[in-house]
């Protein structure tokens, strides 16, 4: 009796220290996103997520029109960052891997075959490689481009990236306008949430979100080889506020399985604005669900 309960004290013993240890060595607390206190998470969201003091609430709502002026020289001065220069080697996890997207890069390159030097905008571009639909026409075929991505501790690693294209601290709007937004920070899955903006819950931040067409006038372009847009629900709402006749968008990848009105209303709205659908592209795990349009021949 005495030996067995000694091992039974032992063995209470062992779970109790590899508990705390494994907790210690997690960094676990009650706070899950504890990891948005990192000395660089925090430098990024004071520097580019700090809207007190700023010009922005006033550069906000139906007042402000999509090429007002001040609000695209503001985008000019606040949330564009230059490419990194082509010199300059990328810092990518796996560098060695052709093609990060599920499938749609290739689709889009099969669409356009060989094209050097295009334009793209990726919006969530998440940390700028993982599933990025676009560092492979940046790599191989010398394109630039616009990475739009809301989430701060996403955008800090994609700024460490070394990509050779734009990058916004910021996210597209669901309005015809710039609006401010309640940000849900969550990877690969975060997206705009219901809450006003000012919502101090863990994991929320707010976010300056602008139409795509003012990020093009800011960026002097109105030809967009490929736009990519994957954005946890909101895909309908962005492209509502897009004038596509005063765009020349040419092959779109747009996810469709987050949309609220279900796939088919999605594919009926962008085909009723000019484009034929060409394919689409399922992954396992929800890692890709997206369709590929292409602009009808008749308007390009």
């Amino acid at each position: 009796m005495y030996i067995r309960k000694k091992i039974q004290i032992i063995f209470m013993s062992v779970v109790l220290v590899s508990f705390i240890f494994f907790y210690s060595y997690s960094g676990n607390t009650n706070d899950p996103y504890s990891i948005h206190t990192e000395k660089y998470y925090a430098s990024v969201s004071s520097r580019w997520y700090n809207y007190s003091g700023s010009d922005e609430i006033y550069l906000n709502g139906p007042a402000i029109s999509m090429d007002n002026p001040k609000l695209i020289a503001r985008i000019k001065e606040r949330f564009l960052l230059p490419p990194s220069s082509r010199t300059e080697p990328y810092e990518l996890k796996f560098p060695h891997l052709n093609d990060t997207s599920m499938g749609q890069a290739q689709k889009v390159f099969n669409i356009l075959g060989n094209k050097t030097e295009g334009f793209f905008v990726e919006c969530g571009a998440l940390d700028g490689e993982t599933r990025s639909n676009t560092l492979y026409f940046e790599r191989h075929l010398n394109w630039s481009g616009l990475l739009v991505e809301a989430d701060p501790l996403n955008f800090a690693m994609m700024e460490m990236k070394k990509r050779k294209a734009y990058l916004s601290p910021s996210c597209l709007s669901i309005k015809p306008y710039p609006i401010m937004v309640s940000f849900k920070q969550a990877f690969n899955v975060g997206k705009i949430s219901d809450f006003k903006p000012g919502y101090k819950g863990i994991g929320y931040v707010d976010v300056q979100c602008f139409p795509l067409y003012s990020y093009l006038l800011a960026l002097n372009r109105t030809t967009v080889d490929y736009f990519s847009l994957d954005v946890e629900g909101s895909e309908l709402e962005v492209l509502n506020t897009i004038p596509f006749e005063k765009l020349d968008i040419r092959t779109m990848s747009v996810e469709f399985v987050h949309v609220k009105k279900g796939k088919d209303f999605l594919r009926e709205f962008v085909e009723r604005r000019g484009y034929v659908l060409h394919s689409e592209v399922v992954h396992e795990n929800n890692l890709a669900n997206d369709f590929i349009f292409v602009k009808s021949p008749r308007l390009v």
